[in-house]
């Protein structure tokens, strides 16, 4: 477990050098982490798919339980309106604190770019070390799937006087949930 804490801790480094957040935390925890991360952001409204997961750990009654509007349908719409997006994603990248949507639905990729603040929960052992062990594990994916995203930290951008500017392209602040026990 030691060489997975290093690797959870050089993935939290990384997506904090570019302005990212990150938590670690076991399964039991997951939802009132994320209640916990809106709450204190101010996030009233989100949207997100109810995965598996999502339902195992009541993650949309913990977060109506604290005052969160939650949309599980109508994502196209409602992403333009809540705050926050919440996903699962499917890989981690620990050398960029990059994470990895790998998906058929369209809708995961619209709750990580729409929202103002966007959450993504990965599973630890979900998480490679560096760039091209990523490529090895994407190669091996049959079917591949329609859409696969790298996403590393809010999004940013400059104009041609290298103004920089965050949120432009996606959301302004972003937060990855390591479930460290699955």
């Amino acid at each position: 477990m030691e060489g997975k804490m290093e690797l959870f801790d050089t993935f939290a480094q990384n997506l904090e050098s570019v302005n990212g957040t990150c938590y670690k935390v076991s399964k039991n925890d997951l939802a009132e982490t994320v209640a916990k991360i809106y709450k204190d952001n101010a996030i009233a409204s989100t949207c997100m798919l109810e995965t598996d997961l999502a339902k195992e750990i009541g993650l949309s009654d913990c977060l109506k339980a604290n005052g969160i509007t939650v949309h599980t349908d109508h994502i196209r719409l409602n992403s333009e309106t809540d705050k926050g997006g919440i996903t699962e994603v499917q890989y981690g990248i620990a050398e960029l604190g990059s994470v990895i949507q790998a998906s058929d639905n369209v809708d995961t990729r619209l709750m990580a770019i729409m929202p103002d603040y966007y959450i993504g929960i990965v599973k630890g052992s979900t998480i490679v070390k560096t760039y091209d062990d990523m490529f090895d594990v994407l190669a091996e994916l049959k079917p591949f799937p329609k859409y696969v995203g790298f996403i590393t930290g809010p999004s940013r951008t400059a104009d041609i006087e290298c103004v920089g500017t965050v949120g432009v392209h996606g959301p302004l602040q972003m937060s990855i949930i390591i479930v460290t026990d699955l």
